[in-house]
């Protein structure tokens, strides 16, 4: 189980813009003479510490199931519908493949939405067989 952590947030962000919105703060060490957050004061936000990390067993894991990244079609292939599948950074012609493959067995692939892939094969060919028909 995970336990809730603090968030990290830079000194000053919430007074200047340009530090980003809440989600993209990205964090800096406080390194002045008398700041409160390197002195770690009560009522100050806190810091990111060792103590703060996830527990080993399920570090990385999503859903409490270890992500399995899908290269080809020979990869899904090798997986069960039960495992947490995530599509790589591949061609939209693979991803086309591999959407046909989930359909047929009915393989939930978690980053992929597989109703916009298959349609946009069907367009692609709609835009082919007006070109042949030119």
């Amino acid at each position: 189980m995970r336990i809730k952590k603090p968030l990290f947030v830079r000194k000053d962000a919430k007074k200047k813009i340009r530090f980003g919105i809440k989600r993209k703060i990205k964090w800096r060490r406080q390194k002045g003479r008398d700041s409160k957050i390197r002195q770690k004061m009560k009522g100050y936000p806190k810091m990111p510490n060792i103590g703060y990390g996830t527990q080993k067993s399920i570090r990385g894991l999503i859903e409490n199931k270890k992500p399995i990244l899908i290269y080809n079609l020979e990869d899904l292939k090798k997986t069960s519908s039960k495992d947490y599948i995530l599509v790589a950074h591949i061609s939209m012609k693979n991803k086309i493949e591999i959407a046909k493959f989930a359909k047929e067995k009915g393989i939930k692939i978690n980053n992929l939405n597989l109703k916009k892939t298959l349609r946009k094969e069907k367009i692609k060919q709609k835009i082919e067989t007006k070109k042949e028909n030119k």
